[in-house]
C-alpha cells in the first residue's frame, strides 16, 4: 500500500513540475519590465493628457528630426524603469536610442536601444533602473539615425507630440504636475533645431 502511495506521490510531482515548466518557458518576456514598474498613468503620461485638455494645445505626429528631446526635474527621489515610445510604421523593424542624462553633471545615466510598435505606446526596461534626484537637471533624447536603411526621406523621423494649436513655441513652460517638471525641449539632428516647439512623448516610467 505504501508503495503504491509513493508512485502516487511521485507521477503527481513529476506532472506538476512539468507544467511549471512549461508555463514559465512560455511567459517569457524578451524585454521584461521589472515588477515595481507600472506603466499605466505614470506621472509624465498624467502632464502630458492633463496639459491637453488646455484649448491652446494640440497632440500631434511631426517634426522630422534624428533627435527629439526634453529636459526635466523631479521633486522627490524617483527611480526611472521603463521608456515608452510609439514609433514610425515605417521604422517598426528599426531599433530607437533612448538616452537619459544628467544635464547638470553632463553624464549619461542610462540608455536602451530597441524597437517599438507602430500602433500603440510600447514599454521598455532599461538594464537596471536609473535613480533621479530633485535640484538636478535631466535631459531624454529619443535618437533615430537609421532611417536611410528602410526609407529615403527623414519624414520617418517624425514622432507624437504636444504642439500649440498655432505652431508657435511651448510658453507656458514650465508643465508640472508634483512629481516631474518638463523644463524645456529640443528637436535636432538632420534638420532645423527648434527649441521649446513641441514636447515630444517619450513616457519614462517611475518605479
Amino acid at each position: 500500500m505504501k508503495k503504491h502511495n509513493f508512485f502516487i506521490l511521485l507521477t503527481f510531482l513529476t506532472l506538476t513540475t512539468g507544467l511549471f515548466i512549461f508555463s514559465c518557458s512560455h511567459d517569457l518576456d524578451p524585454d521584461p519590465l521589472p515588477v515595481t514598474c507600472d506603466t499605466n498613468n505614470s506621472p509624465f503620461d498624467q502632464l502630458y493628457t492633463q496639459t491637453l485638455t488646455n484649448p491652446l494645445y494640440v497632440n500631434h505626429v511631426t517634426y522630422d528630426s534624428e533627435v527629439h528631446s526634453y529636459t526635466f526635474e523631479v521633486l522627490h527621489n524617483e527611480s526611472i524603469c521603463s521608456v515608452g515610445y510609439q514609433s514610425q510604421p515605417t521604422l517598426s523593424t528599426v531599433p530607437y536610442l533612448i538616452e537619459v542624462w544628467d544635464v547638470s553633471n553632463n553624464i549619461l545615466l542610462g540608455s536602451v536601444n530597441t524597437t517599438f510598435s507602430s500602433t500603440a505606446t510600447q514599454y521598455r526596461a532599461f538594464p537596471s533602473s536609473i535613480p533621479v534626484y530633485p535640484g538636478r537637471q535631466y535631459c531624454v533624447k529619443r535618437i533615430q539615425t537609421n532611417w536611410s536603411s528602410v526609407t529615403p526621406y527623414i519624414t520617418s523621423t517624425i514622432g507624437r507630440m504636444l504642439v500649440t494649436a498655432t505652431g508657435g513655441p511651448l510658453t507656458s513652460l514650465p508643465f508640472s504636475n508634483g512629481r516631474i517638471k518638463i523644463t524645456g525641449s529640443s528637436l535636432y539632428q538632420n534638420a532645423n533645431t527648434a527649441t521649446n516647439w513641441g514636447l515630444p512623448y517619450i513616457d519614462i516610467v517611475f518605479e
